[in-house]
């Protein structure tokens, strides 16, 4: 197994010290950003295909059809019909919508 490096606690403060400031928390996340975007951009790796495309179960649909009033943001609104649409016509939606919709089912629970 390859080395692993870990920070020290010394090092733990501090960099928890450094994010109470919001520059520099602000500063930290837009590096970390860039720097995975810069990844995304050289790879191989098709985003928009991973993960799949499934059909819906009953109890996804029905959550949908019940409690539509849950789903507050266009993308939310967008993965329930999605999900409604997919299931009431045995296609297949992409893993996305349907992950939406698992958090607002676990949200409400």
């Amino acid at each position: 197994m390859a080395y692993r490096w870990k920070p020290s606690a010394s090092q733990r403060r501090a960099f928890a010290e450094k994010m109470k400031d919001p520059g520099e928390q602000a500063a930290y996340y837009q590096r970390k950003n860039t720097k995975a975007e810069k990844r995304r951009s050289t790879s191989d790796f098709d985003y928009e295909k991973a993960g799949g495309n499934y059909v819906p179960t009953r109890a996804q649909y029905d959550f949908c059809m019940n409690h539509y009033e849950l789903f507050e943001t266009s993308k939310e609104k967008d993965a329930a019909n999605f999900v409604i649409s997919a299931f009431s016509l045995n296609e297949k939606v992409h893993h996305d919508y349907i992950h939406i919709v698992n958090e607002k089912i676990r949200s409400y629970e």
